[in-house]
């Protein structure tokens, strides 16, 4: 039920509970890494574009758990500095990734990893993003930012990074729309906007909100379906992992 790229998906042959629920950015605009913040990365599994990252020190990116569990590190390579795909950038390996005890890829209960690189990842345009330390309400709006698919069902991710601003919901009103398909955990929120959302390709990447690391793009059903809102993890609620794994 995540939001992998669909090819990815294809590759390693791994399936969601229905086959339709997924992440990445549709109804949004072309951006530059300059723009929407260095921080920023793209995970790559054998070379190939999957999953989204931040990077919240030099060594470590937050990224969401159901995009490396189960997954060989040493097949895992990170690059920052892009806003194309097809870019060079500065690529990285990953020296370990932590994952959360708590993690459930059934339901995605603390959907959320730290992934320990083997050096600094520093360079033109790279920087890294706080954690949150705000709080938010319905009604505030985060800004994601990625390179997945931009339609549902496409399983080409976009080469130009994209962005998008969601609309934060109610819980309740989220587990509504969601109550014969999946059941919201404590550790993620929801967000909608019409016509707008991440998608496939997007997971693991950050939802933004003043100007720090809020959220972590997680699961939906579809993308941008009607009726059905984005659901993202918590970094309020999963900061206590977050500081801990970094310290590891």
């Amino acid at each position: 039920m995540w939001r992998l790229l669909l090819l990815f998906q294809l590759l390693l042959s791994s399936t969601s509970a229905n086959g339709q629920i997924q992440p990445r950015i549709v109804g949004g605009t072309t951006t530059t890494l300059s723009s929407v913040g260095g921080f920023m990365v793209n995970l790559r599994y054998d070379g190939t574009f999957y999953c989204g990252g931040s990077l919240v020190s030099s060594r470590h990116v937050v990224t969401a758990a159901h995009c490396v569990s189960g997954r060989s590190a040493g097949r895992i390579t990170v690059q920052g500095g892009v806003s194309k795909l097809s870019q060079t950038g500065v690529v990285r390996g990953v020296a370990k990734y932590f994952v959360p005890n708590g993690y459930s890829s059934s339901s995605l209960n603390w959907d959320v990893a730290v992934i320990r690189l083997q050096s600094a990842l520093t360079g033109s345009g790279i920087s890294t993003i706080s954690l949150c330390q705000v709080q938010w309400k319905a009604g505030d709006y985060m800004r994601v930012s990625g390179w997945g698919t931009t339609r549902y069902g496409n399983s080409s991710p976009s080469n130009q990074l994209r962005t998008v601003r969601i609309k934060l919901i109610r819980k309740k009103q989220c587990q509504k729309a969601y109550q014969n398909q999946d059941t919201l955990t404590s550790s993620s929120f929801c967000a909608s906007s019409g016509g707008k959302d991440s998608c496939s390709g997007d997971s693991g990447g950050g939802a933004i909100f003043n100007n720090q690391l809020c959220g972590i793009v997680s699961w939906g059903l579809g993308c941008a379906k009607k009726g059905y809102p984005g659901v993202y993890t918590s970094v309020n609620r999963v900061r206590s992992f977050i500081v801990g794994a970094m310290k590891k």
